[in-house]
């Protein structure tokens, strides 16, 4: 177990900085965003700076996680947990095209390499017209923008390789390429051995994006480009636990790839009158394959996804803005599944680590047709010191269905489909009565369509329709002195129409999911943040929340499966000599779970079955992890430069619980913990 444990640390390989973008960086820098449909407290980070952030591996985007208000996901699970709001609550986008996840599987490696990415603007709640169909909050990625010349960078880790060219055709067309293939599964397998995905889940994954941009016209007054751009990503996690009786043995297979071709045309004028177009195509797959002793499940789902993003910004007067669009998103799926229905498992469900599904199986096959049709508008006013952003978007959400039940015998499938009308009113009120002191309120009705794979007759409901979210937000930035600024926050969401589990033992036929769900999430944060002062950044911020659902108006309030009420971050980067030193601290209270209190014997199934204590009724002991990183750049000719960093995750080597294990007959439980200490060397070279 040892040697498994020293080969996993080893793993999270972290990638230094350009020599360009080396001490002078620091990952404290945010850039305020107050573009139309921003929202409270939006936030733009520059990745490059991201980089010096410890415990991220480098990895730019994951700088999200320190984000006041994002929970910490658990270790492998890659989620994205905005203010309360549950991982497929939350959408993820890039240059205006919607992508799956931020995320690899594993939570290793962001989906995109930083060297590729400008910036990561992080929307948690509040926003205008412009975005919707999410309850949750959003991410927006922004591709870097290409320089002249030629361009390159390559990087290696025991994660993963890496490769990234940038090149000008002629004055006005620049291409670029990227990608990465990962070898940590064939790494961990051959210094640990097989055994080793008992543990841990094993990911193996690559990603690519070619880019080429085209200057149609760029006078004094108007500048138009045209973009072409092509992305994807591939992702395969296993686990296998081969306990000495194989009839009791557990192996789980998550595969999952997508692919994007899209259009960016942008035309932007000195006189404030700028248009943007974006259509885009795209082909998802994806797959659960598990076995658990006897007993499989499995799930697998092909989709072909098309866009439509155009919108419109005019200042007719200098303090009045109008920002008007439509947009569309729409995807035709294909879906199996065969297993039982907790396999695999959803937000609510009571299940603890490793336990076996129930033999009773049932299998299914469908289509869906999805999509979503908006058109939005939103003006904003703006009256020496106060600032009025009202928006308006209406939705048409259609959703059709293969089959209306299950198959039964030789019978031809009834389908089903239904459209639903939305209007979605925002409004965003900034203050600022002092020079220094800036004050926002937003509210907002927010709505989301259900996931295809939720309309099975089997094992879903094929009737599901839209959920409904209303946020309302107050926020507030003093700048105290010079480099130190103060933002508080609170929020509150409530939620209804939400998708749940049937809390009947025997629900109707076609189902087996209900809309009866219901929740609220609410809490408040604070960020003092110091920018670069003497070399000198960093920022303290803390936050306390409280996520609650009910899975039926019959039900109880509990806490969600993700609800961490208080968590606190600290991180300091001080720049001595032309070395980037930087620490951080975090600390965030235990996921809740459900206790097992009692077990019973299962004659018919030959296993042991748990008995439930109140639904997320006890929590895993608080995480607490302290990082630190050192960087240096070396220039080595006038195109050439070398950057090299040292990171130790987890300086105390505290053992933090990451999830809750039983013994096969729940006599006895003890708790999986995540990675020890872990240092690592990494470098990049860039030309």
């Amino acid at each position: 177990m040892a040697r498994i444990e020293a080969v996993l640390l080893m793993l999270l390989g972290a990638a230094p900085l350009r020599a360009e973008e080396s001490a002078a960086a620091n990952f404290s820098t945010v850039v305020r965003a107050d573009a139309p449909g921003r929202g409270p407290l939006a936030t733009t980070v520059r990745t490059d700076e991201a980089r010096t952030l410890p415990g991220v591996s480098s990895d730019g985007l994951r700088a999200v996680e320190a984000a006041a208000g994002v929970v910490r996901p658990q270790l492998g699970a890659g989620q994205l947990i905005v203010w309360g709001a549950a991982p497929s609550e939350s959408r993820v986008y890039l240059d205006g095209i919607e992508v799956p996840a931020l995320y690899h599987l594993g939570g290793l490696r962001a989906i995109l390499p930083t060297a590729a990415i400008a910036s990561l603007t992080l929307l948690p709640a509040g926003y205008g017209a412009e975005w919707g169909r999410a309850l949750g909050g959003l991410v927006q990625l922004d591709s870097r923008t290409l320089p002249d010349g030629v361009h390159g960078e390559l990087s290696a880790d025991l994660l993963d390789v890496g490769a990234h060219l940038s090149t000008a055709l002629g004055p006005r067309l620049k291409v670029m390429a990227a990608g990465r293939y990962s070898y940590v599964e064939r790494a961990l397998s051959t210094l640990a051995g097989e055994q080793v995905s008992d543990f841990f889940p094993l990911p193996r994954y690559f990603d690519f994006q070619t880019r080429a941009v085209l200057t149609l016209r760029q006078t004094r007054d108007v500048v138009e480009r045209l973009s072409a751009l092509v992305f994807g990503s591939g992702d395969e996690q296993r686990r296998t636990q081969v306990l000495a009786d194989s009839a009791t043995a557990h192996s789980e297979l998550w595969r999952r790839s997508f692919y994007r071709f899209g259009l960016d045309y942008q035309r932007k004028s000195q006189g404030g009158s700028d248009v943007r177009v974006t259509p885009w195509l795209g082909i998802d797959d994806s797959a659960y394959e598990a076995r658990f002793g006897e007993t499989p499940a499995t799930q697998s789902r092909h989709e072909l996804r098309y866009g439509l993003r155009a919108t419109t910004t005019v200042s007719p007067l200098r303090r009045l803005t109008l920002l008007t669009g439509i947009d569309v998103l729409g995807s035709l799926s294909t879906l199996t599944r065969a297993g039982t229905l907790t396999r695999p498992p959803r937000e609510g469900d009571r299940a603890v680590f490793g336990q076996s599904p129930s033999r009773e199986q049932n299998t299914d096959d469908w289509s869906a047709h999805q999509g979503d049709y908006s058109v939005f508008a939103s003006l904003v006013l703006r009256l020496g010191r106060v600032r009025i952003e009202s928006g308006l978007r209406a939705v048409a959400t259609l959703l059709d269905t293969s089959r209306l039940l299950p198959r039964i015998g030789a019978s031809p499938p009834l389908g089903f489909r239904r459209i639903d009308f939305s209007v979605e009113p925002r409004l965003l009120l900034r203050v600022q009565p002092l020079a220094r002191l800036s004050l926002w309120a937003a509210a907002g009705l927010y709505h989301q369509p259900p996931d295809a794979a939720d309309r099975s007759a089997v094992f879903g409901n094929p009737t599901l329709g839209p959920a409904r979210a209303i946020h309302a937000v107050l926020g507030s930035e003093l700048l105290v002195k010079g480099p130190l600024r103060i933002e508080l926050a609170g929020y509150f969401r409530a939620l209804d129409k939400l998708w749940a589990r049937s809390p009947l033992t025997s629900p109707p036929l076609a189902r087996s999911l209900t809309q009866e769900g219901s929740g609220r999430s609410y809490g408040g944060l604070v960020v003092v943040r110091l920018t670069p002062w003497r070399q000198l950044s960093g920022f303290v911020s803390y936050s306390w929340s409280r996520s609650e659902r009910r899975d039926a108006e019959s039900l109880p309030l509990r806490l969600a499966d993700f609800d961490q009420p208080h968590q606190l971050q600290l991180a300091a980067r001080y720049v001595l000599f032309g070395f980037g030193i930087g620490v951080r601290l975090r600390y965030t209270s235990g996921l809740p779970r459900t206790e097992v209190v009692a077990a019973f014997y299962d004659a018919r199934d030959d296993q042991f079955q748990p008995q439930f204590g109140p639904h997320n009724g006890i929590r895993l002991p608080d995480f607490v992890q302290l990082d630190a990183q050192l960087d240096r750049s070396f220039q080595l000719g006038p195109r050439l430069s070398l950057a090299v960093s040292l990171e130790v995750q987890n300086v105390t080597n505290q053992h933090n619980a990451e999830e809750l294990a039983y013994r096969f007959d729940f006599s006895q439980r003890e708790y999986i913990r995540g990675l020890p200490t872990l240092a690592v060397l990494g470098v990049r070279l860039s030309f």
